[in-house]
């Protein structure tokens, strides 16, 4: 993370330092500077004898480096020896020959080979590595293959193999989903099997009860934050779709049909595909958090007493957030709640929005 911040920092400010910057950049006489590559293509040969930095889209190095080799790039592939550290960021990651210091890897497919004599740590979807790490090796990936001799080993993922031929000769300790037979691995240390956290969670919270917790969160944050950033246009929204239910319903059916008529007709025509996209968005987001304005106004009229402030609003929210997903979890009653308090509460956000640029015209503010 440091040398990431380190990189921020050079492009920011004037250092001492060798910048290459094209569409495809090859050096292939020895450098003793630092080196800052930015480019589509990097081809680096020659010895570096201090720091690489290199950002693109296909990254090749096939030199020894020095000092530290900090990559971003969507192809990276290094094969030499780095004297420090090595950080790599990207998509598809190979990495070959002998390290001085730690190897930190993020990417998707990640192949390491060679000797590493300080820590490895890497996540990807897909992992390899062969070779041997002095230290602790840290790997968090889905399809984990592992050979060679290996410190302390944490593994964390769905499915790892090491090859007849590994060693580990500390702890090992890995956390998927089911133990596995791992009798002929030579580990001289202790082995622990921890289940992942979701499978905990999965074991003492029953999937329904899950599913309920996710329905009611999922709906009740994002109408906090519509709360607690556009107060006056929710306390608004909420008090039309209760106060007047049955003209909200009408008045946010017809804006339904003819916003969902209005997609369909920009995705005729090539020039309105992103106006379609973009407004399928918004109508979608609006659909979701207008379902509960009605329940709301309920909540807000159980609390009929309280003074009418934040609090008093954020309580009525989760009220009324709670007896929509409440009765939303049997099915039938969640298609009639759906049918319902849809339409009313777009009506209700339509309309407050009309009468308040009325308001406005009549004023002389627009």
């Amino acid at each position: 993370m440091k040398k990431i911040l380190l990189l921020l920092f050079i492009l920011t400010i004037a250092v001492e330092a060798k910048i290459f910057i094209g569409d495809n950049v090859s050096v292939k006489e020895p450098s003793e500077e630092e080196v800052l590559f930015i480019g589509d293509k990097i081809e680096v040969s020659s010895i570096l004898q201090s720091e690489f930095i290199g950002i693109g889209r296909n990254i090749n190095i096939f030199t020894d480096i020095k000092g530290d080799l900090i990559s971003i790039g969507y192809n990276t592939a290094f094969s030499g020896n780095a004297a420090n550290d090595i950080y790599i960021l990207g998509n598809n990651i190979t990495v070959k020959g002998n390290f001085g210091g730690s190897v930190t890897v993020l990417g998707r497919n990640v192949k390491i080979k060679g000797y590493c004599k300080g820590n490895m740590r890497v996540s990807a979807e897909n992992i390899e590595i062969e070779g041997t790490v002095e230290e602790k090796t840290i790997l968090w990936g889905k399809n984990i293959v592992l050979s060679g001799d290996f410190n302390d080993i944490s593994i964390y993922g769905t499915y790892f193999h090491f090859t007849p031929e590994t060693v580990i000769k500390g702890n090992l300790t890995y956390s998927i989903p089911e133990e596995v037979d791992i009798s002929n691995l030579k580990v001289y240390g202790t082995t622990e099997w921890k289940k992942p956290l979701n499978e905990h969670m999965k074991e003492k919270l029953h999937l329904r009860t899950l599913k309920r917790f996710y329905g009611f969160f999922s709906l009740l944050i994002p109408v906090l934050f519509t709360l607690l950033f556009f107060p006056n246009l929710f306390q608004q929204t909420v008090d039309v779709s209760g106060k007047r239910f049955i003209s909200s319903f009408f008045a946010g059916l017809v804006m339904i049909v003819a916003t969902i008529f209005f997609i369909l007709i920009s995705f005729i025509t090539i020039i309105g595909v992103p106006l379609g996209l973009i407004l399928s968005v918004f109508f979608s987001a609006l659909i979701y958090i207008s379902r509960v304005f009605p329940a709301i106004f309920i909540g807000r009229k159980i609390l009929f007493k309280m003074r009418d402030k934040t609090s008093t609003w954020i309580l009525a929210t989760l009220i009324g957030t709670f007896l929509f997903t409440t009765i939303s979890i049997y099915p039938p009653a969640k298609i009639i709640m759906n049918i319902i308090c849809i339409p009313a509460g777009c009506g209700a956000l339509s309309s407050g929005r009309i009468q308040m640029f009325k308001r406005l015209r009549e004023e002389k503010i627009l």
